[in-house]
Protein backbone atom coordinates (compact mmCIF):
# COMPACT_ATOMS: atom_id res chain seq x y z
CA UNK A 1 0.00 0.00 0.00
CA UNK A 2 1.43 3.49 -0.63
CA UNK A 3 0.88 5.83 1.94
CA UNK A 4 2.56 9.25 3.15
CA UNK A 5 3.37 9.66 6.99
CA UNK A 6 1.28 7.19 9.41
CA UNK A 7 -0.37 7.59 12.93
CA UNK A 8 1.29 5.74 15.60
CA UNK A 9 -1.55 3.61 15.05
CA UNK A 10 -0.43 2.85 11.53
CA UNK A 11 -3.39 4.60 9.92
CA UNK A 12 -2.75 7.29 7.58
CA UNK A 13 -2.79 10.58 8.43
CA UNK A 14 -6.19 12.60 7.97
CA UNK A 15 -6.22 14.52 5.10
CA UNK A 16 -4.01 12.11 2.82
CA UNK A 17 -4.53 10.42 -0.20
CA UNK A 18 -3.47 6.69 -0.44
CA UNK A 19 -3.51 3.88 -3.32
CA UNK A 20 -3.71 0.48 -2.35
CA UNK A 21 -4.93 -3.01 -3.76
CA UNK A 22 -9.01 -2.92 -3.24
CA UNK A 23 -11.50 -5.70 -4.37
CA UNK A 24 -9.22 -7.10 -7.64
CA UNK A 25 -7.45 -3.37 -8.55
CA UNK A 26 -5.49 -0.98 -7.72
CA UNK A 27 -7.87 2.48 -6.18
CA UNK A 28 -7.12 5.67 -5.01
CA UNK A 29 -8.40 6.26 -1.97
CA UNK A 30 -9.65 9.84 -0.32
CA UNK A 31 -10.11 11.14 2.73
CA UNK A 32 -13.94 11.93 3.65
CA UNK A 33 -13.58 15.90 5.21
CA UNK A 34 -12.75 17.59 1.82
CA UNK A 35 -15.95 15.80 -0.20
CA UNK A 36 -18.81 16.43 2.43
CA UNK A 37 -21.24 15.73 -0.61
CA UNK A 38 -20.20 12.71 -0.96
CA UNK A 39 -22.21 9.90 0.75
CA UNK A 40 -19.26 8.12 1.82
CA UNK A 41 -15.72 7.41 1.10
CA UNK A 42 -14.56 8.32 -2.36
CA UNK A 43 -12.44 5.38 -4.10
CA UNK A 44 -11.78 5.51 -7.55
CA UNK A 45 -10.30 2.89 -9.76
CA UNK A 46 -6.60 4.06 -11.36
CA UNK A 47 -5.99 1.59 -14.23
CA UNK A 48 -2.55 0.82 -12.60
CA UNK A 49 -2.27 -2.50 -13.37
CA UNK A 50 -1.51 -5.43 -9.92
CA UNK A 51 2.05 -6.55 -11.09
CA UNK A 52 4.91 -6.49 -9.50
CA UNK A 53 6.33 -2.71 -9.30
CA UNK A 54 2.81 -1.75 -9.14
CA UNK A 55 3.96 0.56 -6.39
CA UNK A 56 6.56 2.60 -8.29
CA UNK A 57 3.65 3.88 -10.43
CA UNK A 58 1.33 4.48 -7.49
CA UNK A 59 3.56 6.74 -5.32
CA UNK A 60 3.99 9.06 -8.45
CA UNK A 61 0.78 9.61 -9.04
CA UNK A 62 -0.23 9.35 -4.79
CA UNK A 63 2.22 12.30 -4.64
CA UNK A 64 0.06 14.19 -7.70
CA UNK A 65 -2.82 13.61 -6.03
CA UNK A 66 -2.37 14.70 -3.13
CA UNK A 67 -0.67 17.99 -4.11
CA UNK A 68 -4.35 18.41 -6.48
CA UNK A 69 -6.27 17.86 -3.22
CA UNK A 70 -4.17 20.37 -1.33
CA UNK A 71 -4.82 22.80 -3.67
CA UNK A 72 -8.48 22.46 -3.77
CA UNK A 73 -8.67 20.96 -7.17
CA UNK A 74 -10.45 17.58 -6.35
CA UNK A 75 -13.21 19.20 -4.63
CA UNK A 76 -16.23 20.97 -6.39
CA UNK A 77 -17.99 24.02 -4.85
CA UNK A 78 -20.51 21.88 -3.21
CA UNK A 79 -18.32 19.22 -1.61
CA UNK A 80 -18.40 16.92 -4.16
CA UNK A 81 -15.48 14.93 -5.78
CA UNK A 82 -14.02 16.63 -8.66
CA UNK A 83 -14.19 13.87 -11.47
CA UNK A 84 -13.29 15.33 -14.74
CA UNK A 85 -10.00 16.48 -12.97
CA UNK A 86 -9.64 13.20 -11.69
CA UNK A 87 -9.87 11.36 -15.02
CA UNK A 88 -7.47 14.03 -16.80
CA UNK A 89 -4.79 13.33 -14.22
CA UNK A 90 -5.21 9.58 -15.09
CA UNK A 91 -5.06 10.42 -19.35
CA UNK A 92 -1.89 12.79 -18.24
CA UNK A 93 -0.18 9.77 -16.37
CA UNK A 94 -1.16 7.54 -19.56
CA UNK A 95 -3.11 4.90 -16.74
CA UNK A 96 -6.59 6.22 -18.84
CA UNK A 97 -7.56 6.90 -22.13
CA UNK A 98 -8.91 10.19 -23.35
CA UNK A 99 -12.19 9.47 -22.84
CA UNK A 100 -14.95 12.23 -22.20
CA UNK A 101 -17.57 11.88 -19.99
CA UNK A 102 -20.72 12.36 -22.20
CA UNK A 103 -22.72 15.65 -20.98
CA UNK A 104 -26.26 15.81 -22.92
CA UNK A 105 -28.69 12.83 -23.62
CA UNK A 106 -30.12 15.04 -26.44
CA UNK A 107 -30.38 14.07 -30.02
CA UNK A 108 -28.92 16.13 -32.96
CA UNK A 109 -32.58 18.00 -33.22
CA UNK A 110 -32.54 18.74 -29.36
CA UNK A 111 -34.92 16.35 -28.57
CA UNK A 112 -34.78 13.44 -25.99
CA UNK A 113 -34.83 10.03 -27.35
CA UNK A 114 -37.95 8.29 -26.38
CA UNK A 115 -38.28 6.23 -23.21
CA UNK A 116 -37.42 2.08 -24.13
CA UNK A 117 -40.73 0.26 -23.54
CA UNK A 118 -38.66 -2.92 -22.16
CA UNK A 119 -36.37 -2.46 -18.88
CA UNK A 120 -32.44 -2.68 -19.73
CA UNK A 121 -32.14 -6.20 -18.22
CA UNK A 122 -35.77 -7.23 -19.66
CA UNK A 123 -33.46 -6.45 -23.09
CA UNK A 124 -30.48 -8.11 -22.42
CA UNK A 125 -32.29 -11.48 -21.48
CA UNK A 126 -33.67 -11.79 -24.91
CA UNK A 127 -30.40 -10.76 -26.51
CA UNK A 128 -29.23 -13.89 -24.15
CA UNK A 129 -31.37 -15.84 -25.38
CA UNK A 130 -31.01 -15.22 -29.01
CA UNK A 131 -27.26 -15.46 -28.54
CA UNK A 132 -27.56 -19.36 -25.85
CA UNK A 133 -27.79 -21.38 -29.19
CA UNK A 134 -24.87 -19.98 -31.01
CA UNK A 135 -21.98 -19.95 -28.06
CA UNK A 136 -19.98 -22.66 -26.20
CA UNK A 137 -21.94 -23.24 -22.83
CA UNK A 138 -19.30 -22.03 -20.60
CA UNK A 139 -18.39 -18.80 -22.60
CA UNK A 140 -22.19 -17.77 -22.32
CA UNK A 141 -22.68 -18.68 -18.80
CA UNK A 142 -19.10 -17.17 -18.28
CA UNK A 143 -19.55 -14.07 -20.08
CA UNK A 144 -22.93 -12.98 -21.07
CA UNK A 145 -24.45 -14.73 -18.13
CA UNK A 146 -21.55 -13.58 -15.33
CA UNK A 147 -19.33 -10.58 -16.41
CA UNK A 148 -22.00 -8.67 -18.98
CA UNK A 149 -24.88 -9.10 -16.42
CA UNK A 150 -22.60 -8.40 -13.64
CA UNK A 151 -21.36 -5.27 -14.78
CA UNK A 152 -24.95 -4.19 -15.80
CA UNK A 153 -26.22 -4.76 -12.69
CA UNK A 154 -23.74 -2.90 -10.66
CA UNK A 155 -24.13 0.09 -13.08
CA UNK A 156 -28.09 0.04 -12.58
CA UNK A 157 -27.54 -0.24 -9.09
CA UNK A 158 -24.84 2.74 -8.57
CA UNK A 159 -26.80 5.00 -10.93
CA UNK A 160 -29.97 4.39 -9.98
CA UNK A 161 -31.08 4.33 -13.40
CA UNK A 162 -31.26 2.76 -16.58
CA UNK A 163 -30.40 5.81 -18.86
CA UNK A 164 -27.66 4.84 -21.51
CA UNK A 165 -25.23 7.63 -21.15
CA UNK A 166 -25.45 7.02 -17.02
CA UNK A 167 -24.74 3.17 -17.43
CA UNK A 168 -22.27 4.17 -20.08
CA UNK A 169 -20.55 6.56 -17.69
CA UNK A 170 -20.51 4.54 -14.81
CA UNK A 171 -19.25 1.73 -16.52
CA UNK A 172 -16.05 3.54 -18.16
CA UNK A 173 -15.33 5.35 -14.85
CA UNK A 174 -15.17 2.08 -12.92
CA UNK A 175 -14.74 -1.11 -14.80
CA UNK A 176 -11.98 -2.28 -17.43
CA UNK A 177 -12.63 -0.93 -20.91
CA UNK A 178 -12.67 -4.14 -22.77
CA UNK A 179 -15.68 -5.86 -21.12
CA UNK A 180 -17.03 -2.37 -20.98
CA UNK A 181 -16.75 -2.42 -24.72
CA UNK A 182 -17.98 -5.60 -25.57
CA UNK A 183 -21.08 -5.00 -22.95
CA UNK A 184 -21.78 -1.72 -24.89
CA UNK A 185 -21.57 -3.71 -28.42
CA UNK A 186 -23.96 -6.09 -27.38
CA UNK A 187 -26.50 -3.85 -25.53
CA UNK A 188 -26.65 -2.10 -28.96
CA UNK A 189 -27.46 -5.73 -30.78
CA UNK A 190 -30.07 -6.69 -28.15
CA UNK A 191 -31.45 -2.94 -28.61
CA UNK A 192 -31.53 -3.57 -32.58
CA UNK A 193 -32.76 -7.22 -32.14
CA UNK A 194 -35.85 -5.46 -30.02
CA UNK A 195 -36.36 -3.11 -33.31
CA UNK A 196 -36.16 -5.88 -35.85
CA UNK A 197 -38.57 -7.40 -33.58
CA UNK A 198 -41.07 -4.92 -33.40
CA UNK A 199 -40.66 -4.53 -29.45
CA UNK A 200 -38.55 -1.31 -29.50
CA UNK A 201 -38.26 1.59 -31.24
CA UNK A 202 -34.84 2.81 -31.21
CA UNK A 203 -31.03 2.09 -29.85
CA UNK A 204 -30.20 3.79 -27.27
CA UNK A 205 -26.49 2.62 -27.50
CA UNK A 206 -25.64 3.17 -30.68
CA UNK A 207 -22.34 3.79 -31.75
CA UNK A 208 -21.10 3.72 -27.50
CA UNK A 209 -18.80 1.68 -27.79
CA UNK A 210 -16.57 2.61 -30.75
CA UNK A 211 -14.90 5.38 -29.32
CA UNK A 212 -12.88 3.03 -26.30
CA UNK A 213 -9.86 1.23 -26.88
CA UNK A 214 -8.86 -0.52 -24.17
CA UNK A 215 -5.83 -0.06 -22.49
CA UNK A 216 -4.09 -1.99 -19.68
CA UNK A 217 -0.31 -2.55 -18.62
CA UNK A 218 1.66 -0.22 -19.20
CA UNK A 219 -0.16 1.95 -21.30
CA UNK A 220 -0.19 -1.22 -24.09
CA UNK A 221 -4.18 -1.53 -26.06
CA UNK A 222 -5.35 -4.96 -24.94
CA UNK A 223 -4.61 -6.77 -27.85
CA UNK A 224 -0.62 -6.37 -27.11
CA UNK A 225 -0.64 -7.12 -23.34
CA UNK A 226 0.90 -10.63 -23.34
CA UNK A 227 -2.29 -13.35 -22.83
CA UNK A 228 -2.07 -17.19 -22.60
CA UNK A 229 -2.31 -17.78 -26.47
CA UNK A 230 -0.30 -19.88 -29.21
CA UNK A 231 0.61 -16.88 -31.07
CA UNK A 232 3.86 -17.35 -29.79
CA UNK A 233 5.04 -20.59 -29.19
CA UNK A 234 8.15 -20.83 -31.01
CA UNK A 235 9.54 -17.76 -28.82
CA UNK A 236 12.37 -19.46 -26.75
CA UNK A 237 12.30 -16.64 -24.38
CA UNK A 238 8.47 -17.50 -23.46
CA UNK A 239 10.03 -21.69 -22.49
CA UNK A 240 12.03 -22.92 -20.13
CA UNK A 241 14.87 -25.27 -21.37
CA UNK A 242 14.77 -29.29 -21.44
CA UNK A 243 16.89 -29.03 -19.08
CA UNK A 244 15.05 -26.85 -16.67
CA UNK A 245 11.99 -28.18 -17.28
CA UNK A 246 14.20 -31.83 -15.65
CA UNK A 247 14.76 -29.80 -12.76
CA UNK A 248 11.40 -28.67 -12.14
CA UNK A 249 10.28 -31.90 -12.29
CA UNK A 250 12.59 -33.21 -10.15
CA UNK A 251 11.68 -30.19 -7.41
CA UNK A 252 8.26 -31.46 -7.44
CA UNK A 253 8.53 -35.35 -7.24
CA UNK A 254 10.57 -34.21 -3.92
CA UNK A 255 8.73 -31.49 -2.26
CA UNK A 256 5.71 -32.06 -4.08
CA UNK A 257 4.82 -35.30 -5.06
CA UNK A 258 0.91 -35.02 -6.31
CA UNK A 259 1.61 -32.59 -8.53
CA UNK A 260 4.33 -34.69 -10.33
CA UNK A 261 2.30 -37.07 -12.61
CA UNK A 262 -0.01 -34.12 -14.12
CA UNK A 263 3.02 -31.88 -14.68
CA UNK A 264 5.35 -33.77 -16.23
CA UNK A 265 2.28 -34.92 -18.57
CA UNK A 266 2.25 -31.83 -19.59
CA UNK A 267 5.34 -31.13 -20.83
CA UNK A 268 5.67 -34.55 -22.49
CA UNK A 269 2.76 -33.71 -24.39
CA UNK A 270 2.65 -29.72 -25.03
CA UNK A 271 -1.22 -29.86 -24.17
CA UNK A 272 -2.88 -27.42 -22.85
CA UNK A 273 -3.49 -26.81 -18.72
CA UNK A 274 -7.32 -27.63 -19.27
CA UNK A 275 -6.30 -30.67 -21.73
CA UNK A 276 -4.39 -31.89 -18.88
CA UNK A 277 -6.67 -32.04 -16.69
CA UNK A 278 -9.85 -33.73 -18.61
CA UNK A 279 -7.57 -36.38 -20.08
CA UNK A 280 -8.94 -39.40 -18.75
CA UNK A 281 -7.92 -43.25 -19.14
CA UNK A 282 -10.11 -43.93 -22.01
CA UNK A 283 -7.56 -41.49 -24.10
CA UNK A 284 -4.99 -44.23 -23.76
CA UNK A 285 -4.65 -46.28 -27.11
CA UNK A 286 -2.09 -48.94 -25.73
CA UNK A 287 -2.99 -50.65 -29.06
CA UNK A 288 -2.42 -47.87 -31.12
CA UNK A 289 0.62 -46.35 -29.29
CA UNK A 290 -1.29 -43.34 -28.92
CA UNK A 291 -2.78 -40.70 -26.60
CA UNK A 292 -5.89 -38.69 -27.81
CA UNK A 293 -6.54 -35.17 -26.50
CA UNK A 294 -9.98 -34.49 -27.34
CA UNK A 295 -11.51 -32.48 -24.49
CA UNK A 296 -11.42 -29.64 -22.14
CA UNK A 297 -12.31 -29.13 -18.67
CA UNK A 298 -14.06 -25.24 -17.73
CA UNK A 299 -13.92 -24.11 -14.46
CA UNK A 300 -16.26 -22.09 -14.67
CA UNK A 301 -19.40 -24.64 -15.70
CA UNK A 302 -17.32 -27.58 -14.17
CA UNK A 303 -17.89 -29.15 -17.48
CA UNK A 304 -16.34 -31.28 -19.88
CA UNK A 305 -16.01 -30.17 -23.47
CA UNK A 306 -14.72 -31.44 -27.02
CA UNK A 307 -12.59 -29.83 -28.61
CA UNK A 308 -14.55 -28.96 -31.71
CA UNK A 309 -16.43 -26.70 -30.01
CA UNK A 310 -13.31 -24.20 -30.52
CA UNK A 311 -12.12 -22.88 -33.83
CA UNK A 312 -8.66 -22.94 -32.52
CA UNK A 313 -8.41 -26.36 -33.19
CA UNK A 314 -9.32 -26.49 -36.63
CA UNK A 315 -12.64 -28.28 -35.95
CA UNK A 316 -10.51 -31.17 -34.81
CA UNK A 317 -12.77 -33.73 -32.58
CA UNK A 318 -9.29 -35.23 -31.57
CA UNK A 319 -5.65 -34.60 -31.42
CA UNK A 320 -3.56 -37.93 -32.02
CA UNK A 321 -0.37 -37.69 -29.97
CA UNK A 322 2.17 -40.23 -30.82
CA UNK A 323 3.08 -42.37 -28.19
CA UNK A 324 5.97 -45.34 -29.22
CA UNK A 325 5.94 -48.51 -27.12
CA UNK A 326 8.48 -48.27 -23.72
CA UNK A 327 9.20 -44.98 -25.10
CA UNK A 328 9.73 -41.84 -22.40
CA UNK A 329 5.79 -41.45 -22.57
CA UNK A 330 4.37 -45.07 -22.69
CA UNK A 331 6.26 -46.13 -19.38
CA UNK A 332 5.23 -43.00 -17.82
CA UNK A 333 1.39 -43.43 -17.88
CA UNK A 334 2.49 -47.29 -17.51
CA UNK A 335 3.80 -46.03 -13.83
CA UNK A 336 0.64 -44.83 -12.75
CA UNK A 337 -2.20 -47.05 -10.94
CA UNK A 338 -4.79 -47.14 -13.58
CA UNK A 339 -8.02 -46.05 -13.09
CA UNK A 340 -11.42 -47.86 -11.51
CA UNK A 341 -13.50 -47.31 -14.99
CA UNK A 342 -12.34 -45.84 -18.38
CA UNK A 343 -14.34 -42.73 -17.79
CA UNK A 344 -12.16 -41.77 -14.73
CA UNK A 345 -9.70 -38.75 -15.20
CA UNK A 346 -6.10 -39.23 -15.09
CA UNK A 347 -4.27 -37.00 -12.86
CA UNK A 348 -6.01 -36.02 -9.59
CA UNK A 349 -5.14 -33.17 -6.90
CA UNK A 350 -3.93 -34.29 -3.62
CA UNK A 351 -7.67 -35.25 -1.72
CA UNK A 352 -8.51 -37.48 -5.74
CA UNK A 353 -10.68 -34.99 -7.37
CA UNK A 354 -10.43 -32.94 -10.42
CA UNK A 355 -7.55 -30.57 -10.26
CA UNK A 356 -8.20 -26.72 -9.69
CA UNK A 357 -7.25 -24.14 -11.47
CA UNK A 358 -6.15 -21.96 -8.73
CA UNK A 359 -4.83 -24.31 -6.20
CA UNK A 360 -1.89 -25.15 -9.36
CA UNK A 361 -1.19 -22.29 -9.98
CA UNK A 362 -0.93 -21.05 -5.66
CA UNK A 363 1.93 -24.46 -5.94
CA UNK A 364 3.63 -22.78 -9.11
CA UNK A 365 3.61 -19.14 -8.71
CA UNK A 366 3.64 -19.52 -4.10
CA UNK A 367 1.74 -16.99 -2.66
CA UNK A 368 4.28 -15.19 -0.49
CA UNK A 369 1.95 -11.40 -0.54
CA UNK A 370 -0.57 -13.27 1.91
CA UNK A 371 1.05 -16.48 3.31
CA UNK A 372 4.85 -16.08 2.89
CA UNK A 373 4.08 -19.51 0.65
CA UNK A 374 6.41 -19.42 -2.02
CA UNK A 375 6.04 -21.55 -4.87
CA UNK A 376 7.49 -24.34 -7.09
CA UNK A 377 9.27 -21.72 -9.51
CA UNK A 378 9.97 -19.10 -6.95
CA UNK A 379 11.98 -21.46 -4.78
CA UNK A 380 13.99 -22.38 -7.70
CA UNK A 381 14.75 -18.97 -8.48
CA UNK A 382 15.73 -18.05 -5.00
CA UNK A 383 17.87 -21.62 -5.33
CA UNK A 384 19.36 -20.52 -8.61
CA UNK A 385 18.20 -23.37 -10.75
CA UNK A 386 16.03 -21.21 -12.59
CA UNK A 387 16.52 -17.58 -14.00
CA UNK A 388 13.27 -16.35 -14.75
CA UNK A 389 9.64 -16.74 -14.28
CA UNK A 390 7.45 -18.36 -16.41
CA UNK A 391 3.15 -19.34 -16.46
CA UNK A 392 2.05 -22.84 -15.72
CA UNK A 393 1.01 -22.10 -19.37
CA UNK A 394 4.51 -21.82 -20.83
CA UNK A 395 4.98 -26.13 -20.17
CA UNK A 396 3.46 -25.96 -23.41
CA UNK A 397 5.52 -23.87 -24.97
CA UNK A 398 8.82 -25.53 -23.68
CA UNK A 399 7.86 -29.29 -25.56
CA UNK A 400 6.92 -27.24 -28.83
CA UNK A 401 10.45 -25.19 -28.52
CA UNK A 402 12.06 -28.58 -27.77
CA UNK A 403 10.79 -30.48 -30.37
CA UNK A 404 11.37 -27.98 -33.03
CA UNK A 405 14.78 -26.83 -31.85
CA UNK A 406 16.47 -29.22 -30.21
CA UNK A 407 14.93 -32.45 -31.56
CA UNK A 408 14.81 -30.67 -35.00
CA UNK A 409 11.15 -32.02 -35.61
CA UNK A 410 9.32 -30.30 -38.12
CA UNK A 411 6.98 -27.78 -36.68
CA UNK A 412 4.25 -28.99 -39.27
CA UNK A 413 4.10 -32.39 -37.12
CA UNK A 414 4.16 -30.58 -33.70
CA UNK A 415 1.39 -28.18 -34.66
CA UNK A 416 -0.97 -31.46 -35.61
CA UNK A 417 0.25 -32.76 -32.11
CA UNK A 418 -0.34 -29.74 -29.88
CA UNK A 419 -3.34 -27.97 -32.24
CA UNK A 420 -1.48 -24.48 -32.50
CA UNK A 421 -2.52 -23.03 -35.17
CA UNK A 422 0.04 -22.84 -38.73
CA UNK A 423 -0.71 -22.05 -42.24
CA UNK A 424 -0.82 -25.52 -43.29
CA UNK A 425 -2.53 -25.88 -46.51
CA UNK A 426 -6.10 -27.88 -46.65
CA UNK A 427 -4.86 -30.04 -48.93
CA UNK A 428 -1.76 -31.48 -46.80
CA UNK A 429 -3.61 -31.74 -43.37
CA UNK A 430 -4.64 -35.13 -43.79
CA UNK A 431 -1.25 -35.98 -44.98
CA UNK A 432 0.41 -34.27 -42.59
CA UNK A 433 -1.82 -35.57 -39.60
CA UNK A 434 -0.88 -39.32 -41.49
CA UNK A 435 2.92 -38.17 -41.74
CA UNK A 436 3.06 -37.28 -38.00
CA UNK A 437 1.26 -40.38 -36.83
CA UNK A 438 5.04 -42.07 -37.44
CA UNK A 439 7.30 -39.51 -35.97
CA UNK A 440 8.93 -39.97 -31.83
CA UNK A 441 8.20 -36.88 -30.39
CA UNK A 442 10.95 -37.48 -28.19
CA UNK A 443 13.81 -38.66 -29.95
CA UNK A 444 16.09 -36.21 -32.03
CA UNK A 445 14.96 -36.20 -35.95
CA UNK A 446 18.65 -37.56 -37.08
CA UNK A 447 19.49 -40.93 -38.34
CA UNK A 448 16.48 -42.79 -39.37
CA UNK A 449 13.83 -40.44 -37.87
CA UNK A 450 15.66 -37.51 -40.06
CA UNK A 451 15.57 -39.61 -43.02
CA UNK A 452 11.81 -40.60 -42.60
CA UNK A 453 11.14 -37.09 -42.04
CA UNK A 454 13.27 -36.30 -45.11
CA UNK A 455 11.49 -38.61 -47.25
CA UNK A 456 7.85 -37.67 -45.61
CA UNK A 457 8.93 -34.12 -46.77
CA UNK A 458 9.78 -34.95 -50.40
CA UNK A 459 6.77 -36.69 -50.84
CA UNK A 460 4.51 -34.21 -50.01
CA UNK A 461 6.74 -31.52 -52.02
CA UNK A 462 5.93 -33.61 -55.06
CA UNK A 463 1.84 -33.74 -53.64
CA UNK A 464 2.28 -30.08 -54.06
CA UNK A 465 3.37 -29.70 -57.07
CA UNK A 466 1.47 -32.31 -58.83
CA UNK A 467 -1.29 -30.48 -57.15
CA UNK A 468 -0.01 -26.66 -58.98
CA UNK A 469 0.62 -28.82 -62.01
CA UNK A 470 -2.80 -30.11 -62.23
CA UNK A 471 -4.49 -26.18 -61.47
CA UNK A 472 -2.07 -24.65 -63.47
CA UNK A 473 -3.65 -27.24 -66.51
CA UNK A 474 -7.08 -26.73 -65.54
CA UNK A 475 -6.65 -22.55 -66.12
CA UNK A 476 -5.46 -23.36 -69.50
Amino acid sequence: MTNSAKTPTGKAKKGLVTIRPDAGCIKACFPRSPFPGEKGQVKRTTGIPEVKGWEGKASQLQSRLQIELDEGKLASPGGMFNLKRFNEILVEYKLRPDLKIVESAATSDGQLPPKPQLSLMEVWDMHCEYKRQGLRESNFEKMFQGNYRNFLESAIEATKSEDALKIRNWLVENRNHKTVKAVLSNLSKAYRLGMKNKLLTHDPFEGMAEEIVSEGAKGKTQGEIEADNDDDVLDKTKAYTWNEAQIILEYVQANCLHWYNYLKFKFLTGCRTSEGIAFMWCDIEWDKERVLIRRTYDRGTKKFYPLKNDRTYKGQATRKFPMPKDEELWNFLKSIPQGKTQGEIVFKSKRGKIIDFSTFGTAWRGREKSRGQKGIITNLIEQGKLTKYLKPYNTRHTFITHAVYDLGIDEKFVSNWCGHDLQVSNKHYQDVAIFASKINPHLPATTTQQSEIDLLREQMKQQQELINKLLQDRDK
